[in-house]
């Protein structure tokens, strides 16, 4: 990446350490669904004392090594993918951004079928969140940089905590609490039937209704923003850069982790318990978890290009860049393994166990990634989102021998302006 590219404009390499940050949030994510037993909750009412214990820590530790911060990655990688697709656009001579709302369009498409057997997914919410990022194409870095604060500091939740502090107001429970009361209640005794029906609407817009009343539309698409910048930067196509910045992120991220959760804490102190405190909780944790975010950035890109842990670190850039196949399919395994439908092990298995039954499904997708990308370009519904945003079908999924040439001069099979 420091020397001279002399490849065609439209074949730049992919950069494998955004991939394999990208891989590493959807890991995490994934993790945190095993725990959750795929958003039905849940677990075993009669289970040995020692696992019990470890449940008691291993839950809670779930939840805070991933709760916010896989996702918030996974946003950012959106925002800086949004930038290498529109700047490869862009060197080709192509006006993208009609073409990206229509894949947005096919992405939340995607969303919705997957939806239907697993309500947690978060495809759909990637997609309609993702539409005003075409508004941003040009605007400028500082305004960028602006409206992303404002959007992470969810400044809007702070007029209702205002309100709630020098007025004694009191909000209403949230209304995806008592909608994802029901649908667990049905994900554990519903048969298949009973579980697509209800996705096929309320299971849909559940997680709409928690995406907004939690305040994460304001900072997913601040994320979002803040993978733009991101991208303009060009950070992470050269090592050195991303070094600095990864040191940068890591003590940003440990000093504000040091500063905000005791702050979060005392801040809690001053509202009473109940409903009064759960806007302050759910604002404050929120900043917690940015400032663990940057420190996930900031050690993930230190191990990667500062250790000999950039071996092991690799091996989730496939598993990054068939993210969208491998997101799918864990909800097509592990939905019937956990629901009543199916084995319903969510009364068998706590946090632990299902940690430990989770682990070895992630390092098999790992491994199935790397086996897939030896002989095929792109992953299966990799390909499927990139014929359809073309409206191209003939788009060769299988990988062909290159013709023999100056390394320097073969251009490379996947772009990451793709």
């Amino acid at each position: 990446m420091n020397g001279p590219n002399t490849a065609p404009a439209a074949a730049r390499p992919r950069i494998d350490l955004v991939d394999a940050l990208r891989g590493s949030a959807l890991a995490g994510l994934f993790l945190l669904h095993c725990v959750e037993h795929f958003e039905m909750g849940g677990g075993p009412t009669q289970a040995p004392a020692w696992i019990q214990a470890l449940d008691s820590w291993v839950h809670p530790g779930a939840f805070f090594l991933f709760s916010g911060k896989a996702y918030a990655i996974f946003a950012c990688m959106f925002g800086l993918s949004f930038f290498l697709q529109l700047d490869g656009a862009a060197r080709r001579g192509e006006d993208y951004r009609w073409r990206f709302l229509w894949r947005l369009g096919v992405l939340a498409g995607i969303g919705y079928l997957n939806g239907i057997l697993f309500c947690g997914d978060i495809l759909m919410i990637i997609a309609v969140l993702g539409l005003p990022l075409v508004l941003f194409q040009k605007a400028s870095n500082r305004l960028v940089a602006v409206l992303a604060a404002f959007l992470l500091l969810q400044v809007p939740a702070m007029w209702t905590i205002g309100r709630i502090y020098f007025a004694g107001y009191v909000p209403p429970s949230p209304l995806h609490w008592s909608l994802y009361g029901k649908l667990c209640a049905l994900f554990a005794n519903g048969s298949f039937t009973d579980v697509v029906s209800a996705n096929l609407g309320q299971g849909q817009t559940v997680r709409f209704w928690y995406t907004f009343e939690t305040g994460r539309y304001l900072q997913m698409t601040g994320l979002f923003l803040v993978g733009l910048l991101l991208g303009r930067s060009r950070i992470f196509e050269d090592a050195g850069r991303a070094l600095r910045f990864g040191k940068y992120a890591l003590i940003g991220g440990v000093i504000g982790f040091a500063v905000l959760h005791p702050l979060a804490r005392w801040t809690e102190s001053l509202f009473p318990e109940g409903m009064a405190r759960y806007p302050v909780t759910n604002l404050v944790n929120s900043y917690v978890s940015l400032a663990q975010m940057a420190f996930w950035i900031g050690a993930f890109i230190l191990l990667y290009h500062g250790t000999r842990a950039e071996r092991a670190l690799r091996w989730l850039a496939p598993y990054g860049r068939t993210s969208l196949t491998c997101y799918v399919t864990q909800g097509l395994f592990w939905v019937p393994f956990y629901y009543g439908f199916g084995l319903a092990m969510y009364r068998h298995m706590g946090a632990t166990l299902s940690i430990l039954a989770g682990i070895p499904f992630l390092i098999l997708q790992c491994f199935a990634a790397h086996v897939w990308l030896r002989h095929f370009r792109y992953g299966p519904l990799e390909w499927f989102w990139r014929a359809c945003t073309r409206l191209d079908f003939s788009t060769p999924l299988r990988r062909r021998a290159a013709p023999v040439a100056s390394p320097a001069l073969v251009p490379t099979e996947a772009s990451v302006s793709e």
